[in-house]
């Protein structure tokens, strides 16, 4: 009897301890302590802002539970982590509507629906932010709470700059502006920092209505006004990041203006602040821009020095619009400079980023050229390659005549073909040592084959590699397999046998080899981008061919043309 008696209580004592983690009953303090943890994410690190808001799930209040799955969701969306969607979506459902809506409760509603604006604004979903964003203000207003509200009308006023509803986005940053300048002493010193970030805002939006109908030269002046009322104060340093964005704005409206010599007088002002900062997004736009106010000016060696900075400062694969202008400026800069080669590279790379767009953006890219003037710009890089190679054939004729002339010269010619000679083993000396690891199928005959099926595969894949047939777009195990008259199995099976790898494994080490070979044997490729190198291979994202690149050779495409490159020039 009494062993059962402590049997029953520990089972109790176990079923209590078991309930009390599932609902763990926290007090106010020790909630609001929890919540302050999700604000200090960057600080203590995503993992550890995770572990409390699980935490803060397992507690036995609806408000807190709920704002700390809204918190989750969006911690997990803004850092790219995979996202349960329809668990959380159910989960908020579920509990929002159970949080009363009382003054008590004011602040944590807006604080969730702050949090589910924020998430619904980084998946691209304004309509669903905005929503979520007015029911934050709502909350703001009916608290009283003068912080929050100018908080979420700057929120508001870029959603609706985001759905280019910039009247409505005026609308809220004004309103924003006009409480922060009534509650001036309330604010007390966060008053400066919120002043500039509207005046900044208001500017920035004035702006875009400038660029988008420049006969109305009052947004131009609106936009200056704010910008100027920033420089007025003495409250930043004058070599602060926020001057540099105020630099940065000024510029551009200088620049939409056309008044070239005072838009490149700020801009290289914010270039200057910019790169201490190592702001890389403003540098890259900023150059750009400073790019096009030389080229207005015709100053060609200025605009194709900021152009080329721009690009060797963009370090993704993204397409946007400034890349594809620069890419334009500068075929135009080299065919004046009657470089065609340089034209023609940079023309191609135009091109080829204009015809991914889609016919939508491609109506937006209102500078982008027709057709028709893109047909004749390369003409004109036809005919200069023409008068070029007709240049090149008397300067053949010339250096003959000078060889007949000067005994000497056969001497140096000799002596610079063997050197290239040297040169050329030293490469195959480097690219053997790369690739250390590689195993072609060279004849199916080489090969100690089990049986005739096995044979028939081996064919198979030494005529899929001499075709060059794993450069195709439909190259995949299932349709290899078709090719040479197999299954995917059993084709699996014999390259794992015979290869000692995976199918992908495979397919990765005759595109690197292929490209490996492309880049040894052709200069202007080395000249490619990362984007454009691995697209020879059939790789469509640079970081993934990169990382591939790296996996089989040791070294990144850009070491390995380094190494080629000095190879050549020694």
């Amino acid at each position: 009897m009494q062993k059962l008696f402590y049997f029953l209580l520990l089972a109790f004592f176990s079923y209590s301890l078991l309930f009390s983690q599932q609902n763990e009953t926290l007090s106010q303090t020790d909630l609001d302590q929890l919540k302050k943890k999700f604000y200090l994410n960057r600080k203590i690190g995503i993992d550890s802002t995770l572990f409390y808001m699980d935490k803060m799930i397992n507690a036995n209040n609806i408000p807190y539970k709920t704002f700390a799955y809204a918190a989750i969701e969006y911690l997990k969306t803004r850092e790219k982590q995979q996202v349960d969607l329809v668990f959380f979506k159910d989960s908020i459902t579920k509990y929002l509507p159970k949080i009363p809506i009382t003054k008590k409760n004011y602040s944590i509603l807006f604080d969730i629906h702050i949090l589910l604006g924020n998430t619904s604004k980084r998946r691209g979903l304004t309509k669903t932010a905005l929503n979520n964003y007015s029911k934050a203000e709502n909350y703001a207003l009916a608290a009283k709470d003068i912080e929050r509200t100018i908080k979420i009308k700057g929120n508001i006023a870029l959603i609706y700059q985001d759905m280019e509803e910039l009247n409505e986005a005026l609308l809220k940053s004004k309103e924003k502006s006009f409480l922060i300048e009534t509650n001036k002493e309330k604010l007390g010193s966060k008053y400066y920092i919120n002043k500039y970030k509207t005046a900044l805002n208001i500017g920035a939006i004035y702006a875009t209505l400038f660029k988008k109908d420049t006969l109305k030269r009052q947004y131009a002046d609106s936009s200056l006004h704010y910008y100027n009322s920033v420089l007025k104060n003495n409250n930043f340093k004058q070599d602060s990041y926020y001057y540099g964005r105020i630099y940065y704005g000024i510029g551009t409206i200088y620049s939409l203006k056309k008044e070239s010599s005072k838009a490149n007088f700020f801009l290289e002002k914010s270039l200057h602040i910019f790169q201490n900062y190592k702001s890389h997004s403003y540098l890259y736009k900023g150059h750009y821009n400073v790019g096009v106010n030389y080229y207005m000016a015709s100053d060609l060696k200025n605009a194709k020095s900021n152009f080329l900075k721009a690009l060797h400062i963009k370090n993704d694969t993204l397409l946007d619009y400034n890349y594809m202008h620069i890419n334009n400026y500068l075929s135009k800069i080299y065919l004046i400079q009657k470089k065609s080669d340089s034209a023609n590279y940079y023309l191609n790379s135009f091109l080829k980023a204009y015809n991914k767009i889609s016919t939508r953006e491609k109506q937006q890219f209102k500078e982008a050229y027709k057709a028709a003037k893109e047909i004749n710009f390369a003409k004109k890089i036809s005919a200069l390659n023409k008068n070029n190679n007709k240049k090149a054939f008397y300067y053949k004729i010339t250096l003959i005549l000078l060889i007949i002339i000067l005994i000497f010269s056969s001497a140096f010619v000799f002596k610079n073909i063997k050197e290239k000679k040297k040169t050329k083993e030293r490469l195959n000396d480097l690219l053997t040592r790369i690739s250390s690891e590689e195993k072609e199928f060279t004849s199916a005959n080489d090969i100690k084959i089990k049986d005739e099926q096995h044979q028939q595969i081996i064919k198979g894949l030494y005529k899929i590699e001499e075709k060059l047939y794993f450069l195709k777009d439909d190259f995949n195990l299932y349709n290899a397999a078709k090719k040479i008259g197999t299954n995917t199995t059993y084709l699996s099976k014999v390259i794992k046998e015979y290869k000692q790898m995976s199918f992908s494994d495979y397919t990765n080490e005759l595109k690197i080899n292929y490209i490996i070979n492309r880049l040894s044997k052709d200069k202007k490729i080395r000249a490619y981008t990362t984007q454009a190198i691995g697209e020879i291979g059939g790789y469509k994202n640079a970081k993934s061919f990169t990382r591939i690149f790296k996996k089989y050779t040791g070294i990144t495409p850009y070491q390995f043309i380094e190494k080629i490159d000095k190879e050549i020039t020694i």
